[in-house]
């Protein structure tokens, strides 16, 4: 769900957000949820759509004055889990359409379940969050971390990564570790910075900064220093030569190929864009382009790709065709 709203009509018609008002549909209302929590300057016309849905039933029901607060003070906590995001604060409803708040109050705890919370990255996004720690992490497009919402002192902090994040840790006065735990490889630091991939088909580690233990289900581990890339193969840690520029070039936005085969081209958009890319002649496959593009505007990355004078592009709702020209 990629979608920008200009009115409360707007916000009202969507179906998703219905689900989400009406308790309806669980999969569309957490795609609401997700979608509120990457847009927090959207709040206001929400609460202000969710209010004009019900303030008809609530003006008989004045809601008391620390019930607002309390209601405002809960919103809040849930969207400053959301993106860093410049967003005026201002307490706008009357206490009437305030009770609603109370509803959406809930939404921390109902998108991420018991103990959990979840922050994650839309296609063609990048996402920035500040952990409860001080520690700040960069989530590519498409990827999830998934945290417990209390991080006890004296014990370790643990993060569950799925796709791809840039971590900045911060040391605690404790030293306590932070883990990473992706499919394949823990990866265990105190404070540092780091790229960690977990993905079906590539995982690995680029460190930046400070010190990291990786360590495999079996028992393998690796200890890593600064400018050291690992890559697991059939589970196996490997340290390997790789351009630190390149691997980190999504923290500009961008896309860095170097002789890279369409085959593989084709992959990377489908998992930024989450769209079905087709190449019309098999030909193309292994077919290789350089040159860096950028990866979070689709239509710019197409231009980019068409400006090469070696392909033909096709784009539909749900589906890019790449031909000759």
């Amino acid at each position: 769900m990629d979608t920008n709203f200009n009115s409360i009509e707007e916000v009202i018609a969507n179906e998703n957000f219905q689900a989400w008002f009406y308790r309806q549909d669980e999969e569309k209302a957490m795609l609401w949820e997700h979608w509120l929590l990457q847009h927090p300057g959207s709040a206001p016309l929400v609460e202000q759509s969710i209010a004009f849905l019900k303030a008809s039933r609530l003006e008989d029901s004045p809601v008391a004055d620390k019930q607002v607060d309390a209601a405002y003070d809960r919103l809040q906590t849930a969207l400053d889990a959301a993106p860093v995001v410049s967003m005026r604060r201002r307490r706008w409803w009357i206490p009437a359409a305030a009770a609603l708040i109370l509803l959406l109050a809930g939404l921390a705890w109902w998108q991420s379940g018991p103990g959990k919370t979840v922050l994650d990255s839309n296609y063609g996004k990048l996402s920035a969050y500040n952990l409860p720690d001080g520690s700040q992490v960069l989530l590519n497009a498409h990827s999830q971390l998934t945290m417990s919402q209390e991080w006890e002192k004296g014990h370790d902090r643990e993060v569950w990564l799925n796709g791809e994040a840039f971590f900045k840790v911060q040391k605690t006065p404790m030293k306590n570790r932070f883990i990473v735990h992706t499919k394949t490889m823990d990866i265990i630091v105190t404070g540092t910075q780091f790229n960690a991939v977990c993905r079906d088909d590539e995982s690995s580690v680029l460190l930046t900064e400070g010190s990291v233990t990786i360590r495999t289900p079996d028992g393998r581990e690796i200890h890593m220093k600064p400018g050291d890339f690992v890559q697991l193969e059939n589970n196996i840690p490997a340290r390997k030569p790789a351009d630190q520029e390149k691997i980190l070039a999504w923290k500009q936005a961008k896309l860095d190929f170097e002789n890279t085969p369409m085959s593989e081209v084709e992959k990377i958009i489908t998992r930024h864009y989450g769209i079905k890319v087709t190449l019309a002649d098999q030909s193309l496959a292994n077919k290789t382009i350089s040159g860096v593009m950028p990866n979070d505007n689709l239509d710019m990355l197409i231009q980019s790709l068409e400006a090469t004078g070696e392909f033909r592009i096709t784009k539909g709702n749900n589906e890019i065709i790449i031909a000759q020209p």
